[in-house]
């Protein structure tokens, strides 16, 4: 339900941009005929409704007009990240949030972020079901009131209890008017409800009142609500006008004013709704003269424009995207790098997809690393030279002057950060920097590029077992082995019943916040993501934790996600040794680590739970590994308890010791000596 709910909320702040375009429109097109006011909020309806859209030179959409994403699990995360559409933000509010502190407590902005992420979605959804329930009221109680109803002829009622005309019903609606009209007023106002049926405003006010339902939480979706409302009324009583031939513009608002003192029986239902805003609704009728031929087709033009505007998001710009490139030129390498240069035979290559997403392939490497997403980011000429130290050996202030567009890219977890140049003359230059804060960040090389040949997609996607892995960030091999090796029995599963696995792909790996663990015992626990392609969708039978999107397996167990807990330990030589520990899943982590008790001694439950599993399985682990700093305290063998009749000499100095027995040597001989039995089993003399 998060990820509806964000889906929910993102869209509902790129529509508040179009319903502040379209109101500020309704203003400028005030003499033009209401029914294109009343149309241009069908486009507003377009983008509440609709998750994503076409790219288009026309749009007059922003760039930036998603709000911050929030992943649903940056509440464990060892460095919680934001990522934003906003995507000049991006990496400010995510340098923004504190470093999680190793503590026996939770750290406060977890704790924010959690009960935010836990209790948002519901309260969404219990305004959903409040708005439901309260129009089913209202239509309950209308239908009861509309008992007594007399029908006239056809679809239309007379009823006593009736002091303001209205439409009700979806399929077959209904016309009800106050009993004892006189004729006049009767036929204006038929006119005006047939106008309605006509064009289906009916069940156009129920689609509206659902999307107002579903983004209830946003104000400006209930003034676009009630401006549709009226431009609904506005455009239906010029119609009446236009259709009767005759001067019957006081007639007409003489019936208005007559009907202003009626109330709808209950308002909020999407079924039955009456003639509201009468005061502007008699202006309106008062003032209107038909519109000429130039007023109306100029406005069409302009709503038509306007529609295709905002209904469509702005066309990349990027011309350097959809290549592979070379560096061609190293134009500046930070001075403090002088232990590591890169020169033309060792520089890497670098290849960005048409969906802005960088590659990197180093000279040693055969594979090409997925280094993140591009991104706008907005800095001055002179903040972008102030990143760079000063120097005499190179000269690249004149490229930058010429800098048309800049785009970034964050590596998740890591201060390392990318720009891609794009000159004026179409040229591209890559830096690289670490952004530490905003008074500590830097440019490490600046490289002009040269294309070398177009973005290949199948050269890019990196294999394992046959496994694609399809994310962003590195990971440590050990943990991509162990991810490899859970997936590959995933998909060994499904292929005994009978799924034959096409295609499969890791597309997500989070180190959690295992806290003192991860500190004081190198324990790391990772979330999985993959998807499992079967060939035919068809033949999957749906059971336990598994679920479908696009084709794609994306679940398997019943118990939740899969969590892999390993250690990590150094040698002396700091050489780092990894032994997987086992797997764990969300419910389990839920049920068991996820308690007042667990939490009380651990402060976290991702803690909790690589504490008390490394517990339980240390013992059953193929290989046991001692941290060096133990290794170098453990003192010198002492010799077991011997018995009275062992003569081995003065010195004793022992060669092997395991858990069952020691073997030493003295002046004697070589002796082995049984630990569990407390005697020696074997003698050699050595003299």
């Amino acid at each position: 339900m998060n990820e509806i709910f964000l889906t929910v909320l993102n869209m509902s702040l790129r529509a508040s941009y179009v319903i502040l375009f379209v109101i500020l429109v309704r203003l400028l097109l005030r003499k033009a005929p209401k029914v294109i006011s009343y149309a241009l909020w069908g486009v507003v309806a377009f983008r509440l409704v609709i998750p994503f859209s076409f790219e288009s030179i026309f749009s007059l959409m922003p760039r930036n007009t998603n709000i911050v994403q929030i992943p649903g699990d940056i509440v464990y995360q060892q460095s919680p990240q934001i990522y934003s559409e906003i995507k000049t933000a991006t990496s400010y509010m995510s340098r923004s949030l504190p470093t999680p502190v190793v503590s026996t407590s939770a750290n406060q902005l977890q704790l924010i972020l959690q009960a935010v992420m836990k209790t948002g979605p519901y309260v969404w959804f219990t305004g959903i079901i409040v708005l439901l329930a309260y129009s089913l009221i209202s239509v309950l109680l209308i239908k009861r009131q509309l008992k007594a109803a007399r029908l006239v002829e056809n679809n239309i009622y007379e009823a006593d209890n009736l002091k303001t005309p209205f439409v009700f019903g979806i399929i077959r609606p209904k016309i009800y008017l106050p009993f004892g009209l006189d004729s006049g007023e009767r036929s204006f106002i038929l006119l005006h409800e047939q106008t309605h049926i006509q064009r289906k405003d009916n069940l156009i006010k129920i689609l509206a009142f659902l999307i107002v339902t579903i983004h209830w939480f946003n104000p400006l979706v209930w003034i676009a609500f009630m401006l549709m409302g009226t431009d609904m009324e506005l455009s239906c009583d010029e119609k009446v006008l236009k259709l009767i031939k005759e001067d019957i513009k006081k007639s007409y608002a003489d019936s208005l004013l007559s009907l202003a003192t009626g109330r709808h029986i209950l308002n909020g239902s999407p079924l039955a709704f009456g003639e509201g805003n009468v005061k502007r609704r008699i202006k309106n009728v008062l003032n209107y003269k038909k519109p000429g031929f130039w007023v109306i087709f100029l406005s069409i033009i302009i709503a038509a424009a306007i529609t295709i505007g905002l209904a469509t998001n702005p066309k990349s710009s990027s011309s350097f995207t959809g290549s592979t490139y070379r560096v061609k030129e190293i134009l500046y390498q930070k001075p403090s790098l002088s232990s590591f240069l890169y020169t033309l035979d060792n520089v890497p290559q670098y290849s960005i997809s048409p969906n802005l997403r960088l590659y990197i392939k180093e000279t040693d490497d055969e594979e090409w690393k997925n280094q993140g997403d591009l991104y706008r980011y907005e800095i001055s000429k002179e903040e972008l030279m102030s990143l760079f130290s000063p120097t005499r050996k190179y000269n690249f202030s004149e490229a930058i002057s010429k800098t048309k567009l800049i785009y970034r890219a964050d590596i998740p977890d890591s201060e390392y950060f990318y720009l891609v140049i794009q000159l004026k003359n179409g040229n591209v230059l890559l830096a690289t920097g670490h952004d530490y804060s905003k008074d500590n960040r830097y440019i490490d090389m600046l490289f002009k590029l040269e294309r070398q040949s177009k973005f290949d997609d199948a050269e890019l996607i990196t294999y394992s077992n046959g496994i694609r892995w399809d994310m962003v960030g590195d990971v440590p091999q050990p943990v991509r082995d162990y991810a490899i090796d859970y997936v590959s029995e995933q998909i060994e599963y499904c292929n005994s019943l009978g799924y034959n696995i096409a295609d499969a792909k890791i597309t997500k790996m989070i180190s959690m916040n295992t806290g003192t663990a991860s500190e004081t015992m190198s324990i790391e626990l990772w979330l999985l993501e993959y998807r499992l392609k079967p060939e035919n969708a068809d033949k999957v039978v749906l059971a336990g934790g598994m679920q479908m999107e696009d084709g794609w397996l994306t679940e398997w167990s019943s118990m939740g996600q899969p969590y892999l807990l390993l250690e990590c330990r150094y040698t002396k030589d700091m050489e780092e040794i990894w032994q997987p520990i086992c797997v764990t899943y969300t419910d389990e982590i839920e049920s068991n680590y996820a308690t007042p008790e667990m939490l009380d001694k651990y402060g976290n439950k991702f803690t909790a739970a690589a504490m008390e599993l490394y517990e339980i399985n240390r013992k059953n682990l193929k290989n046991t590994i001692s941290p060096w700093w133990e290794e170098e305290q453990k003192p010198i063998l002492e010799l077991p308890h011997l018995t009275p009749d062992m003569s081995v000499g003065v010195e004793v100095i022992p060669d092997y010791i395991d858990d069952s027995k020691l073997i030493f040597h003295g002046y004697f001989g070589l002796f082995v000596y049984d630990l569990n039995a407390e005697k020696i089993t074997l003698a050699v003399d050595i003299g």
